[in-house]
């Protein structure tokens, strides 16, 4: 305890003269929340939890063998947990992930059993139960989160749940939660905008619609006598069902954004917001170094054809494409791009000095990224996208700078020991390489259209033998060997990259002027 005290003080006095932040750091913590995502303790805590409730909804309900029906609920679970096994899904295997699959089938099931209990309580009719059920609500909000495929196994557990709880023989209550769900899923399998939700909620409330009317839970219509029918009653089921699957997806918008804060999960919706160009970074980028914004704009094309070519996420490319280079905010004019015609800030310095100059924009990016709160995978690519990469340009000239040392010391008889080595280590910057395959696509995107202005003349053959080079240094350098990519995505980048870039760099006519055009008043 005296120790813990010690060093909290005297980490608030370097904080008081500017040596600290006055923060801990995060590497155990982070650790320990890894420990607690992979660890089998907490998963088993999870499904036992699961089956907690489970148990408390199958004996508060009204199935006449309680204990049966729980047994065939408990299957579905086991079923269900071992599901990221059986299929090798990554989706399900943090503990994170399978608590929120499991809470929100809970959740919808939970709904149900609450209007279950409202219908014996006399406060809601029993036939109205089936359909204000939110067939839609966990395959919508998983599919949306998680993916497609967990989406429809949200899906086919909560109807099978609902199903074995209440006993129910019949199977058009099956057909309704499997299918009010499996329309939401197909109506979400891209989702970019909040407004696609409520076309889903209206899609799923739909297709229950029609099956309720199928199945006769709904009417029944008198085909034979029309005029017999209860169209009020009708009108007011039908109202009822579709207006349970647009309610179903207005609840699911709302919930979005607290359970992706929740999770640390980021949907395409949320990833569109963030390509927002009013952001404050970018807008310092527009004005302090709007050469790089410029490259950032012209490399946020680049990065999203190629993820769309091989199944990367598009957006996030874009989005962290956006910001890869804010760090070189705190020194533009010390970057190419900024460069006024003319002028060069490192003919004044050492190659060293220059290196570390360029490697800093790494560190300093990430310190802006995390002062404004951007998010942790875009952090992820703004430290990743050069890897463990030489600043080639001042490494070379570092190595030219020893070689004429080393001549001009042997005619001044100075000893070879006595001139500094020029270490290749100091002009790599700090990494680490790249962990996803968007920070793959980041990366060499970024080389690329930097390395493209420099040519002359742009021909395809040119860029395209400017791309496989770039692509052959890389893996020479084994830049990618800790990245989930296959040398086929490698290709397929490439050649998004030589054709995306051919066209950004196409030739245009040059057009004169008629000879009968006068010159503008004022010039000569």
């Amino acid at each position: 305890m005296n120790l813990s005290m010690f060093r909290f003080l005297k980490k608030q006095r370097l904080a008081a003269r500017g040596m600290s932040c006055g923060k801990s750091r995060l590497a155990s913590r982070k650790s320990m929340f890894e420990k607690l995502e992979e660890g089998r303790l907490l998963r088993f805590g999870i499904i036992f939890a699961a089956a907690g409730i489970l148990a408390l909804f199958c004996l508060a309900g009204d199935a006449n063998d309680p204990l049966r029906h729980l047994l065939y609920a408990l299957l579905v679970l086991a079923l269900a947990a071992a599901q990221p096994v059986v299929s090798n899904d990554s989706a399900l295997r943090k503990n994170s992930s399978l608590a929120l699959f499991l809470g929100m089938i809970l959740l919808q099931v939970g709904i149900g059993e609450f209007l279950q209990g409202e219908s014996f309580e006399g406060r809601l009719d029993a036939h109205l139960v089936t359909l204000l059920l939110p067939y839609a609500f966990a395959p919508l909000i998983l599919s949306v989160l998680m993916g497609p495929q967990i989406g429809l196994s949200a899906c086919l557990v909560g109807a099978l749940w609902w199903s074995v709880l209440h006993g129910t023989s019949d199977p058009v209550v099956l057909l309704l939660g499997i299918s009010g769900g499996l329309v939401a899923v197909l109506s979400t399998l891209r989702v970019r905008r909040r407004s696609r939700l409520l076309r889903a909620g209206f899609y799923s409330g739909i297709a229950v619609w029609i099956l309720a009317i199928l199945s006769g839970l709904i009417g029944p219509i008198l085909w034979e006598n029309l005029s017999s029918t209860d169209w009020w009653s009708l009108g007011i089921e039908s109202a009822v069902t579709v207006g349970t699957g647009i309610l179903t997806a207005v609840l699911v918008s709302g919930s979005l954004p607290v359970i992706e804060k929740l999770f640390g999960i980021t949907t395409e919706i949320s990833w569109l917001e963030m390509a927002d160009l009013n952001h404050p970074l970018l807008r310092r980028l527009s004005l302090e170094a709007p050469g790089t914004y410029h490259h950032s704009l012209a490399m946020a094309n680049l990065a999203e054809a190629c993820a769309e070519k091989v199944g990367a996420n598009p957006t996030l490319c874009r989005v962290s494409a956006y910001f890869h280079d804010v760090g070189k905010l705190v020194k533009p004019e010390y970057f190419t791009e900024n460069m006024p015609s003319g002028e060069n800030l490192h003919d004044e310095l050492t190659p060293t000095m220059s290196a570390l100059v360029i490697l800093s924009h790494v560190k300093e990016g990430v310190d802006l990224a995390v002062r404004n709160k951007l998010n942790r995978r875009v952090i992820d690519a703004i430290k990743q996208h050069h890897g463990t990469t030489v600043v080639e340009y001042f490494y070379q000239r570092a190595c030219q700078q020893e070689k004429d040392a080393r001549a001009g010391g042997s005619l001044m008889n100075v000893r070879p020991e006595d001139i500094p080595k020029v270490s290749e280590a100091s002009y790599r910057y700090p990494g680490p390489k790249p962990q996803t395959l968007e920070t793959v696509i980041m990366g060499l995107a970024d080389a690329a259209e930097s390395a493209s202005r420099s040519l002359e003349r742009p021909t395809p053959q040119r860029l395209d033998d400017l791309v496989h080079d770039l692509l052959k240094d890389r893996i020479d350098d084994g830049q990618y060997d800790e990245a989930p990519v296959t040398v086929c995505q490698l290709q397929e980048i490439a050649s998004s990259l030589i054709s995306t870039l051919s066209s950004m760099h196409h030739s245009r006519i040059a057009y004169g002027r008629r000879k009968d055009d006068k010159p503008p008043v004022g010039k000569d």
